[in-house]
C-alpha cells in the first residue's frame, strides 16, 4: 500500500513512500557491528527504528551539530545499517529522512559451517554429558533431525522466522533495547509464536511435541 502525503505551498514531497513492513533480523558486516559501538550510532539506530528522521531534526534531539550527525549518518549507509526513506522538498531544500531497514542486526562472520545432521549429533552427544543414557549415532541423529524439524514446522510464524535462531550461538546482536543475550531473543520469538499460533495449531504442536518426547525416551532407554 501506498502512503500518500500532501504539503501546501512550500513544501513538496519528492518520493512516495512505501509502507513495507521491516524484516527482523538483517546480516551487516563485521565492519558494520563494530559502527554501532559508537554510543552516538547507537542512539541514532534507536531513534529511526521508532520514526523517519532527517538530519537536523536527529542533530537536535542528540544536541549535536548536522554537520557531526552527517558523518555518522553516511557511515551508517554505507552499512545498510539506515536507509533514505523519502526525501522532501521544503523552499529551496531538500531534505532526506532516514529510517531502518530492521529491527534486529547480526554479523556471522564467525559462523562455522555444519551440517544440520552434524548438529544434532551434537546435540546427542551433550544429553549424553549431562548423564542421559543415550547412545549418539549417525542413524539416530537422522531420525532425530526429522522429527525435530517436523515439530519446528508446525509452530514456525513467518512473521518471526523462528529458525533465525540458529545464529544465535554467534556473536553479533544488537536489538531494538541494545546487544541482547542470544537466549532471551530466541526465547522472545518462542513465545512470540505461540501467542499467533491458534487452538489448531497448538494442539498439532503439541502432539509433534509428544512425538519427539517418544522418540528421545526410547532412544535413552535401549
Amino acid at each position: 500500500m501506498l502512503k500518500y502525503s500532501f504539503y501546501i505551498q512550500t513544501n513538496i514531497l519528492i518520493t512516495m513512500e512505501t509502507e513495507t513492513k521491516k524484516p527482523h533480523i538483517k546480516e551487516i558486516t563485521r565492519s558494520g557491528f563494530k559502527l554501532l559501538e559508537d554510543e552516538t550510532r547507537r542512539r541514532i539506530v534507536f531513534m529511526l527504528r521508532d520514526e523517519s528522521l532527517n538530519v537536523k531534526e536527529i542533530a537536535k534531539r542528540l544536541q549535536l551539530t548536522p554537520q557531526n550527525i552527517y558523518h555518522h549518518v553516511n557511515k551508517l549507509q554505507e552499512e545498510g545499517i539506515i536507509q533514505l526513506n523519502y526525501e522532501q522538498r521544503k523552499r529551496h531544500l531538500v531534505e532526506s529522512y532516514y529510517s531502518v531497514p530492521a529491527d534486529t542486526y547480526l554479523y556471522t562472520d564467525d559462523r562455522i559451517t555444519e551440517t544440520s545432521t552434524r548438529r544434532y549429533l551434537d546435540l546427542l552427544f551433550g544429553l549424553q554429558e549431562l548423564g542421559i543414557p543415550i547412545k549418539p549415532n549417525l542413524e539416530t541423529a537422522v531420525l532425530l533431525e526429522g522429527i525435530q524439524e517436523d515439530y519446528q514446522n508446525s509452530i514456525n510464524d513467518p512473521e518471526n522466522t523462528y529458525e533465525v535462531c540458529e545464529k544465535c550461538s554467534y556473536s553479533g546482536f544488537f536489538m531494538k533495547l541494545g546487544p541482547m543475550n542470544p537466549l532471551m531473543l530466541n526465547r522472545i520469538y518462542w513465545y512470540a509464536n505461540l501467542i499467533r499460533m491458534n487452538d489448531s495449531e497448538f494442539e498439532e504442536s503439541i502432539e509433534k511435541m509428544r512425538r519427539l518426547r517418544s522418540f528421545l525416551r526410547e532412544e535413552a532407554t535401549k
